[in-house]
């Protein structure tokens, strides 16, 4: 009987590992088959697998003709075996960085709805082999990543995973935009955007003690293709379109403070943040009904309700506009453009979190 699960391990230049990591999984017992995906190694791993292949039947071989990125050889594997009714597939290394002692919590983890990932960055995870200028250089990739993607994952960067098929039918393998190592990176965030839970296993990862590393080169790849999903990710482009509404009413919020303190010519700190108060409320108002035109093209019918949310949160904006406000002019003694800068961005990044989250949110 065919076993449901497919260990996908991409190769190229790996003779010295493969036999190694087949017999290691093998002795692990568990339910599944293996892929390898060869990308015509000049040094014989595919010479290797295909001897892998004829003395086991649990092992299976796809030749690819060039070397075109470590993603590209996955989405092949994945198609592969979707294309032979594996239920869930995964994502490893041949180089033993990936601990096969772990492969059956993995299968275990996977579910119809849930991402299982091996990680090396949650309690009970952790690296070894690694210098220190590379364990910095993962951590904070994987830290400014989790941050711009707004990834919940705390290994964001690993390879090691377990898909259920229902994840990998739902999205479109041809679209996947990663050819290298961002590839990973894309998947978690894929799953996450596709309400899949992203469930973590804590692992040892083992620097590779044969064969040479094939990252080189990829970091660089990898950042721009991690800042291109950024862009492309519906929050940042409401942000963009937000900043932009709240830039003009920004001029409106000042242009009315200023007008007012030149009219009345009264300069008390009281009548200053009276003033503010005002100015405030003007540009709130404009900033409603242009964010619900253009950022979130809100189709709500129920505008009252919508705008007393808006307002609420605008409230909220407000107080906190003002405290900063007393903070630098009045406590700090500072010029009044550095409060109105100060206040203004405080303020802002209140009313774009709570007005997506609750005022434009239409579930």
């Amino acid at each position: 009987m065919k076993n449901s699960t497919l260990v996908v391990i991409p190769t190229y230049n790996e003779k010295e590992n493969l036999e190694k990591i087949v017999e290691a999984v093998k002795l692990q017992d568990v339910p599944a088959d293996i892929l390898v995906v060869d990308d015509n190694s000049p040094d014989g791993t595919g010479k290797i697998a295909d001897h892998l292949c004829q003395k086991y039947s649990w092992v299976k071989v796809l030749h690819r003709t060039q070397k075109v990125g470590l993603g590209k050889a996955y989405v092949a594997g994945f198609k592969w075996g979707l294309g032979r009714g594996y239920k869930k597939l995964i994502s490893m290394d041949a180089d033993f960085s990936h601990p096969v002692e772990a492969l059956s919590d993995m299968i275990e983890t996977c579910a119809s709805n849930t991402v299982a990932l091996g990680s090396r960055y949650i309690k009970g995870g952790k690296i070894v082999g690694w210098n220190l200028e590379r364990y910095l250089n993962s951590w904070g990739a994987n830290l400014v990543t989790r941050t711009i993607l707004q990834i919940r994952a705390k290994d964001t960067t690993a390879g090691f995973k377990c898909y259920p098929e229902q994840f990998l039918n739902k999205i479109d393998l041809d679209k996947i935009q990663s050819a290298g190592y961002a590839f990973q990176v894309e998947m978690l965030l894929l799953a996450q955007d596709n309400n899949f839970k992203i469930k973590e296993i804590p692992i040892t990862f083992t620097d590779r003690v044969a064969g040479e590393s094939k990252i080189q080169g990829e970091l660089a790849k990898s950042a721009k293709i991690v800042f291109k999903l950024a862009i492309a990710k519906q929050s940042y482009r409401q942000f963009a379109k937000f900043a932009v509404v709240g830039a003009i009413n920004t001029l409106v919020d000042w242009a009315v403070f200023y007008l007012l303190l030149l009219s009345t010519g009264v300069d008390t700190q009281l009548v200053k943040q009276i003033f503010k108060a005002l100015s405030f409320m003007v540009s709130a108002t404009s900033n409603y009904m242009m964010n619900r035109v253009w950022t979130f093209r809100s189709k709500d019918k129920k505008i009252l309700q919508q705008a007393l949310r808006f307002f609420t949160v605008a409230l909220g904006g407000l107080v906190i506009n003002q405290v900063i406000f007393y903070l630098i002019t009045g406590l700090g003694h500072m010029a009044d453009i550095y409060g109105l800068i100060l206040a203004t961005a405080s303020a802002t990044l209140w009313n774009f979190i709570f007005n997506k989250k609750w005022t434009f949110c239409e579930s």
